[in-house]
């Protein structure tokens, strides 16, 4: 196995002989040497699989220490050694309580330096053999990042249910790392003074009685990390800061759910690419579906997380909504690995009285079954389909409940009003119908009177002729209630259509002009 190596001094002569040193070791691998400590930010960030970092005392104008003890607590499970001009009692003391776990003097042989990093790489080995199978124990604590696509689609409300729902048999807890426009606090009706951004100085030296004297008890057993009341004061958080919180988190709480909002910035994005899970939230729209496309493949670029490491959370899904689950798949290109239902009324009136973490309803359902896959209770063969059967159950659950209730009713009062309304279309059509018939017939005996009284020269005889000809081309109901009006210019037929709908009474009434036969 090979010890990777980082090398921070500002000295050139001290690098150039530990870059020929460590040449002829080989089982030590030189990946890198810096001269500022900002310089060794970078290198961890760049190279996360480092096994020991050799700091020079003489980093930052003689602030050796005061890094060695900034980066030791920001990264637990990294070796540091000290590199110092004579390595002493005094020194060997000093650089204990900085947190190192050797010292090097620079006159230091081949034997020595190799004897000493291999040592100190054992540790390293050790204690992530150990953390990784604490972790596979289900003992170490789980981090899930929870980011929007944009603003608006809920990203609080569903870090704030996951968390809510994982209470109850673990220790959970929240993190409002929307630095500029967090609310969770209000959402949980508390009122906070300390934040997140208060760890931005003691980065170095977190622990877990500082990040339980930041923090805040809430309604429902959670633990609280707010957002600073001052949106302004989300510039102060630094990438390293970041990394500190989350690893602390790690080792305080069973799991750790972070809020990180929707815009990306160095800090956030520290977050998300520790975080053991993350969850992108976005809403049935087109613009929120797109702007998770983007999201997706901006993160791939950055190198911060690819895509197949996001799970895709659909919230407020609704039947009635344009936008199925399948279509918004094919919108953001990837799979939906979770459906929250719209909770409605019941829903909003609980967040508007900031009682989400004590009520129920089926987003909580749906929320609770992706926590559990996500915090790694379940077997994860599909969480997708763990989810979409949540989301299954609860929109089950919630149409019984309907037609239990409300659609029973509805349907009992729309019935009869429904079947009235046909009733009289249905008539009023065959009303109409009646109407037109017999506008045909008065035409056809109008004309055939006309023609009568056009072959015959005028009289009382050729009027009474006309008038019966014209009847004679009527039968039944048409015959009875019709009249006809025989003049020498024209002639004039009445038919009352039978009545259909009660209290109508609707007559056809048509003239032929006579043409005289020559």
């Amino acid at each position: 196995m090979v010890t990777k190596v980082l090398l921070a001094s500002p000295d050139e002569r001290t690098l150039e002989r530990m870059s020929q040193v460590l040449a002829e070791a080989e089982a030590i691998s030189l990946v890198q040497v810096v001269r500022d400590a900002s310089s060794v930010d970078e290198a961890l960030v760049r190279h996360p699989d480092l096994d020991v970092l050799v700091v020079d005392e003489q980093v930052d104008s003689g602030r050796g220490l005061a890094v060695a003890r900034s980066v030791g607590a920001a990264n637990p499970l990294l070796g540091v050694v000290m590199l110092v001009d004579q390595a002493g009692p005094e020194q060997f003391a000093a650089a204990m309580d900085s947190g190192a776990r050797s010292v090097l003097s620079r006159t230091s042989s081949l034997a020595e330096i190799v004897s000493r990093l291999e040592s100190v790489a054992q540790w390293v080995a050790a204690a992530r053999s150990a953390v990784s199978a604490d972790a596979r124990g289900g003992r170490a604590g789980r981090v899930i990042a929870v980011a929007g696509a944009k603003g608006g689609v809920g990203t609080s409300t569903v870090a704030l249910l996951l968390a809510q729902s994982l209470v109850a048999t673990r220790s959970v807890g929240l993190v409002d790392f929307d630095l500029q426009s967090g609310d969770l606090a209000a959402y949980l009706g508390v009122h906070t003074r300390r934040s997140v951004v208060d760890l931005v100085d003691i980065a170095g030296e977190m622990t877990g009685r500082i990040l339980r004297e930041t923090s805040y008890d809430v309604p429902g057993g959670l633990r609280l990390l707010s957002a600073p009341n001052d949106g302004e004061r989300g510039e102060e958080m630094t990438a390293r800061a970041a990394r500190s919180v989350v690893n602390a988190l790690r080792y305080q709480y069973e799991v750790a759910i972070i809020d990180v909002g929707s815009h990306l910035t160095e800090a956030t994005a520290v977050v998300l690419e520790e975080a053991d899970a993350a969850v992108l939230v976005v809403t049935p729209d087109l613009p929120a579906l797109r702007s998770a496309r983007r999201t997706l493949a901006m993160w791939e670029r950055l190198v911060i997380r690819p895509q197949a490491g996001v799970q895709v959370l659909l919230n407020r899904q609704n039947r009635r909504n344009e936008v199925t689950e399948s279509l918004a798949a094919k919108i953001v290109e990837t799979r939906i690995a979770a459906t929250v239902p719209d909770g409605g009324q019941p829903f909003e009136s609980a967040m508007n009285t900031a009682s989400v973490v004590t009520a129920s309803g089926p987003a909580h359902s749906a929320a609770a079954k992706f926590a559990a896959v996500l915090a790694g209770s379940e077997v994860e063969e599909n969480p997708a389909d763990a989810v979409d059967e949540a989301y299954a159950e609860a929109t089950a659950g919630r149409g019984r409940r309907r037609a239990r209730g409300n659609d029973d009713g509805q349907s009992a009062v729309e019935m009869p009003v429904a079947f009235t309304v046909a009733l009289l279309v249905l008539l009023l059509c065959g009303q109409g119908i009646a109407w037109g018939t017999g506008y045909l017939l008065a035409r056809n005996a109008a004309h055939e009177g006309a023609r009568t009284v056009g072959l015959q020269p005028w009289g009382p005889a050729t009027a009474g002729s006309a008038r019966t000809v014209a009847l004679d081309e009527l039968t039944g109901p048409w015959r009875s209630g019709a009249t006809v009006d025989v003049s020498p210019s024209d002639v004039s037929v009445h038919i009352v259509a039978p009545t259909v709908v009660p209290g109508v009474r609707l007559t056809s009434s048509v003239s032929a002009q006579v043409q005289r036969e020559q």
